[in-house]
């Protein structure tokens, strides 16, 4: 693979990891090349299709139809023709060839089975139904589990995956989560609505209609009243109570933020951001910032960052709790996966912005 150091695109793929801060993008030319800690790799000279980036590995098409996936620094054919759908996530690659099921996690592959029901995917989980054994199954950590035989052959009635935990309704309509190589069973009715994220699952319970939370183990009683909406990231959950009270649930403590309802809010994974058309606000490991005395006309957020234009069309990037100063040139495009930040000033320069360094 042929390293260089210019950069120019006319569209991208971004991404970024906790560690590996990836990113792929195709150049005016075609050219498939992978941003990869900081330096460039020409992964393709010809064009791809559906390229997915994840936390530590890139999925895409190759002008041949062959499935390739770069891992460690380099790309390698996974399959010789496209999936019917693949996903990429911090941790795993999971795809699907007519019904087989199949995971790539940290350089290996395993088939999770051979004809597949309902499934969803998480960033280190998999939660699927095996049609041929009659089976809820679990992959976490290599290993395949399963959760609960289905003797009467009716898979369950819903699931969903967060990070690193799954929740589903039984065939039963026991509503169960699996969570750290163990299964909970959380109610023996379905709840009338529930979210997963991580290490968290937000429900309405179908009985009593109380708010709760399964976190880390254990389940809390959040309200007597189910919510008018909540969101669900990492480690927390953000919702308007049934009196109008916008509240944060982060790490095990609850706080009220605002006594009044936001025109707007959103969460994914550790970041909230609320407000309304004289607000714009951040939530972050507890703590409430306002960013702006106005709404910016669009913004992205993941994991600890936000980006957005201010007036000007100046970048703002606030992550992990402060502002950082990215570039005084007016910004064109730009675009936010986890910490990492793309931005182009003009329709040949691209430039990365993560770990406190621009690239």
């Amino acid at each position: 693979m042929k390293k260089i150091m210019v950069i120019s695109a006319l569209f991208w793929v971004v991404t970024g990891l906790k560690a590996q801060n990836l990113n792929a993008y195709s150049d005016i030319r075609n050219y498939f090349y992978i941003f990869d800690n900081g330096g460039l790799v020409e992964a393709e000279y010809n064009p791809v299709t559906s390229p997915q980036v994840g936390g530590n590995s890139v999925a895409y098409v190759d002008n041949s139809s062959n499935f390739k996936i770069y891992y460690n620094g380099t790309s390698n054919i996974e399959a010789d023709n496209k999936p019917d759908a693949f996903f990429e996530t911090d941790n795993l690659v999971v795809y699907d060839f007519n019904k087989r099921l199949s995971v790539f996690d940290k350089g290996q592959t395993t088939t999770l089975c051979y004809q597949h029901g309902q499934f969803a995917v998480g960033d280190s989980i998999v939660i699927f139904y095996d049609t041929i054994s009659f089976a809820l199954k679990i992959y976490k950590d290599g290993v395949v589990k399963e959760a609960e035989s289905l003797y009467d052959k009716a898979p369950p009635k819903s699931m969903k995956a967060g990070d690193n935990v799954a929740a589903y309704v039984n065939y039963n309509n026991y509503f169960r989560v699996y969570y750290s190589g163990q299964a909970y069973e959380l109610e023996t009715m379905a709840p009338a609505r529930y979210k997963v994220g991580c290490n968290t699952v937000a429900y309405v319970d179908g009985a009593t209609q109380n708010f709760k939370v399964f976190y880390k183990g254990n389940t809390f009683l959040l309200e007597s009243f189910p919510p008018a909406s909540f969101k669900v990231g990492d480690d927390l959950i953000a919702y308007v109570d049934n009196q109008g009270n916008f509240k944060v649930f982060y790490m095990g403590q609850l706080t009220t933020v605002s006594t009044y309802e936001p025109q707007y809010y959103d969460a994914v994974d550790h970041v909230v951001i609320y407000g309304d058309a004289q607000n714009f606000n951040a939530f972050y490991q507890g703590v409430s910032t306002k960013l702006e005395s106005y709404k910016p006309d669009a913004y992205q957020l993941d994991f600890n960052s936000i980006a957005y234009k201010d007036r000007f069309n100046h970048i703002r990037f606030f992550s992990e709790g402060s502002f950082k100063d990215v570039s005084d040139q007016i910004v064109n495009t730009y675009q936010l996966t986890r910490n990492v930040l793309m931005y182009q000033t003009d329709i040949e320069s691209m430039h990365f912005y993560c770990n406190g360094k621009n690239y």
